[in-house]
């Protein structure tokens, strides 16, 4: 009866229009758990749910990402008529799509916003606390007041959002800005193109090597970023920058070197190579 119950709430969430990327029936209970959902991030866990089994199990789920948060009670998916059912999925489908039609309004009006503000700002300050600690140049850059803009682009070179990076190094994107599927790419292709996460890691490798270089803002947008290179510019010789996020490893619920596994990833969907960061602890040098 148990299991059936759980069988049960699980397809209501399914119905709802979020699927665990995690197996959670174990788990559920009179406590709250968190738990990845199909579509969530690299680390992300926007789903929850919280179930009691009494006389008659009830009980709640939701994702945050989504926007979804239902109720449920044991016996109301049993009792829907097809036409109930049909008209719930409708009901579902529709909401989804208002959601995602707001979104892609906010990102667009964010990047009006951007466009004005990367037209107004001045060049980079080459003695930008930033660029100085970095020991980077501002290529590709431009200046808002103190911080620094690094454009965000398509691959058609539509402007969608900036990033924005103060003196002490903190970085924020526009409110409702997209981010997926955009890069920042410093300098011109020539026989090698280095695809990489953070803009000063970057430029670091771009004075190290003089070739151009992609920045992709984070490890689950590095493979689009790849992507959008090869197609680019397709006759290049493609390096992954990757990051190095050993200490991942023993992280409580991410449990990854999340860096290096993007770059690999990325390598393998473009036929590129993988460039390493020598570690603090290397004996090289």
């Amino acid at each position: 009866m148990e299991q059936d119950t759980v069988a049960a709430f699980l397809s209501a969430m399914e119905a709802a229009g979020m699927r665990p990327a995690e197996p959670i029936a174990d788990r559920l209970g009179s406590d709250l758990i968190r738990f990845a959902c199909d579509g969530d991030g690299k680390g992300k866990r926007n789903g929850w749910a919280i179930l009691h089994m009494d006389a008659t199990p009830a009980g709640a789920f939701g994702n945050y990402r989504l926007q979804i948060s239902e109720r449920w009670r044991a016996g109301t998916v049993e009792r829907l008529t097809p036409k109930e059912r049909r008209e719930r999925a409708a009901r579902y489908r529709a909401e989804k799509a208002k959601r995602d039609a707001a979104k892609l309004a906010e990102q667009g009006e964010a990047a009006e916003q951007c466009r004005d503000r990367w037209a107004n700002a001045k060049s980079a300050d080459p003695s930008h606390p930033y660029l100085i600690r970095k020991r980077v140049s501002g290529e590709g850059l431009r200046q808002e007041g103190n911080r620094l803009l690094v454009p965000m682009f398509d691959a058609g070179g539509v402007l969608w959002n900036l990033q924005a990076i103060a003196p002490d190094g903190s970085k924020r994107f526009a409110k409702g800005g997209r981010q997926a599927g955009l890069f920042s790419l410093i300098g011109q292709p020539d026989a090698v193109v280095m695809v990489g996460e953070g803009f000063a890691t970057c430029a670091a490798a771009r004075r190290a090597t003089g070739h151009a270089v992609a920045v992709g803002f984070s490890a689950k947008n590095l493979t689009a970023t790849a992507l959008a290179m090869q197609a680019a510019y397709p006759d290049c010789d493609l390096v992954i920058l990757a990051d190095d996020d050993a200490h991942l490893i023993d992280h409580p619920t991410i449990k990854a070197n999340v860096g290096l596994e993007a770059a690999r990833a990325a390598a393998q969907a473009v036929g590129g190579r993988v460039a390493l960061p020598v570690r603090e602890d290397s004996n090289n040098g």
